[in-house]
């Protein structure tokens, strides 16, 4: 339409030139023959001017020949058709107006658009000479809170969009967030739209506006449009899931992880953002995280007796959220799918046990032996039966415990107090019948409690006053696997509890002790595989033949003799450390009862005991 209003323009002023040469010429106010516009002596052109025809579509024929119209100076048009030499700065050969869709608001009252929507930015540029323009550039200045995609770039000449890519005479490249557009040709009369898709990344308010940034090599920065401004804003709702373990009322391990992957999208784009969440135990936030979504896709992992919850779920996304593959669990779904709305979205996967778990006791026993002296009372000998790599823990629950020759097992470990004799079996081996046992839900220790004069079985507190619940327990050592592999555990002597400990030299062997877990069908079969023997801290291992006994040997040391006490001066000093630093250097050997004095681990005297001996010194250890 501006195209058509030019043209009018240049008809009416063609038709009043005429006018005035046929009639003679338009005399000036004062009677000098000039024009009475702009003081120019308007000479005859002959009575045969033609005026246009209108065409058929009611838009006015252009004037031929190389009559210039200037129509500067009048209200309410734009400077047009003056020559680019006759042009000032300010005056610029092309007209320029931006619009943006959805459309833009002002700047107190922008336009809302939801994250992750497009906005698409157009820009009209028409040549307003009556000549041919060349390297016509045009600037987008985007705002950094969007993602340009220099891909969408469009230009319309023609009525119709087309791809800038691979055109000859438009182009558009990326200059940091911003857009510039050129034109080689520009020819009279023309006007290019172009256009540049964003996607909105971050909320508040953003704002957009063109300029033009030269014509022909020169600069024109300071012509500008309008400015576009949005609000992009973000419309939440709450979105949770978790899995449900189905145990069949089987043993259910509430630390077994899964993994998730959630896939959201909107208007068919994968989203690039974050979204924070919490995992939930009921109602108690375990931990705060964050979601990060590339191309739409996030992953997650956290324990079946957590969920996943966030009340930051923009709304309008279609979502897929599925599970990882784990080999030890049906699923009653792969995914599920849908759109975010207010309402929400809550969802559960539910996991059955692919196999029935099966408690087992390791076919070994511990054995304790002392030499030197015979066990006495007072004596405790406690053994860590350690998991390695997530191998199932030893022994969850607590059993029996006192001070009597009867084991006791706790979680992880096991503990023996033998009275008499050299040698003391602590029994990993499931040979313990199962029994009616008091539990006690606050510290966890279980009871075997004697039958009342009633015949029945009362409820007993250990004195901290916590609910306790009586149950069948199999009273032995166990430990519960609900999936088939080779699991290790550790086992070793963590304490040792003698009025003597300080002539007594532990046992610091380890033992590695292997349990693989076979299937058939449901049914898992644990075996004890192998047991390999350490006795230099777990850095080289031997196989050992036979696999029922962990033998561990602690040994009283000569009379008159005391761990670290080398120099023999009824305590232990830095005059020890030295001692025994001085024998391993070789300075000064020790013989007799000061190198026994000095061997703290009984493997033989090196760095490990004048370390023992510093530290117990230096108060970092309680015992040497």
């Amino acid at each position: 339409m501006r195209r058509y209003v030019k043209r009018v323009i240049a008809v009416l002023a063609v038709a009043l030139m005429c006018s005035s040469l046929i009639g003679g010429g338009v005399m000036a106010e004062d009677g000098s023959g000039k024009d009475g516009n702009d003081g120019q002596t308007v000479e005859g052109a002959g009575s045969n001017e033609a005026v246009p025809e209108e065409s058929p579509e009611g838009e006015p024929e252009a004037v031929s020949g190389e009559t210039e119209v200037n129509t500067e100076g009048a209200e309410g048009a734009p400077v047009q058709s003056k020559t680019l030499s006759d042009r000032s700065a300010s005056d610029c050969p092309v007209f320029l107006i931006m619009r943006s869709t959805p459309g833009s608001g002002i700047e107190s009252t922008p336009k809302n658009v939801d994250l992750g929507d497009t906005i698409v930015y157009s820009a009209e540029v028409e040549n307003q000479t009556n000549e041919k323009l060349t390297n016509v550039e045009v600037k987008f200045h985007i705002d950094d809170a969007l993602e340009t995609d220099i891909r969408t770039a469009q230009f319309d000449l023609t009525g119709s969009k087309e791809d800038i890519a691979g055109n000859s005479n438009f182009s558009a490249r990326l200059e940091g967030n911003d857009v510039v557009f050129k034109a080689k040709e520009l020819n009279l009369g023309d006007t290019v739209t172009y256009y540049i898709t964003c996607t909105t990344k971050t909320q508040g308010n953003i704002s957009s506006y063109a300029s033009v940034r030269s014509v022909g090599g020169t600069s024109y920065s300071d012509v500008k449009s309008s400015v576009q401004y949005h609000n992009v804003h973000l419309e939440v709702c709450d979105f949770s899931f978790s899995t449900n373990i189905n145990s069949n009322k089987q043993w259910v391990n509430p630390s077994s992880v899964f993994s998730y992957t959630i896939n959201f999208t909107k208007d068919g784009k994968g989203l690039n953002t974050t979204i924070p969440y919490k995992l939930m135990s009921g109602s108690t936030v375990v931990s705060e995280e964050t979601l990060t979504l590339e191309n739409g896709i996030g992953t997650v992992s956290f324990p079946s007796n957590y969920a996943f919850k966030t009340d930051q779920m923009p709304t309008g996304l279609t979502y897929t959220v599925s599970h990882g593959a784990n080999d030890n669990f049906t699923w009653d779904k792969d995914s599920f799918t849908g759109t975010t709305d207010l309402s929400g979205v809550s969802n559960r996967f539910t996991a059955t046990y692919k196999y029935v778990p099966v408690k087992y006791s390791l076919d070994t026993n511990i054995v304790v032996n002392m030499q030197g002296r015979d066990f006495k009372s007072g004596d405790s000998f406690t053994y860590a039966v350690a998991p390695v790599d997530g191998a199932p823990i030893f022994n969850r629950y607590s059993l029996p415990y006192g001070d009597s020759d009867s084991p006791a097992y706790f979680e992880g470990t096991a503990r023996i107090n033998p009275t008499g004799g050299t040698t003391a079996t602590l029994p990993l081996e499931e040979n313990i019948q199962r029994r009616t046992c008091i539990r006690q839900l606050g510290c966890g220790y279980i009871y075997v409690p004697e039958k009342g004069d009633d015949g029945l079985i009362h409820d007993i507190n250990c004195g901290c006053n916590y609910t306790v619940e009586v149950r069948p327990i199999n009273i032995a050592p166990e430990i519960i696997f609900a999936f088939p592999g080779t699991y290790n555990y550790t086992v070793f002597q963590t304490s040792m509890y003698t009025d003597d400990s300080d002539s007594i030299i532990a046992d610091t062997t380890q033992y590695r002790v292997s349990v693989k877990v076979t299937a058939s069908g449901s049914t898992l079969t644990p075996t004890l595989s192998s047991v390999k023997k350490s006795t230099d801290g777990g850095k080289t291992w031997v196989a050992v033949a036979d696999k029922s006994k962990l033998a561990f040997t602690n040994k009283l040391m000569p009379d008159g003799v005391r761990k670290g006490d080398i120099d023999r001066d009824g305590k232990v000093t830095m005059a020890d450390v030295m001692a025994c630093l001085n024998h391993v250097s070789k300075k000064k050997l020790l013989t007799g009862q000061a190198l026994a004095a000095a061997d703290v681990d009984g493997n033989g005297v090196g760095m490990s005991d004048v370390i023992k001996i510093l530290n117990y010194v230096s108060k970092k250890s309680p015992s040497l």
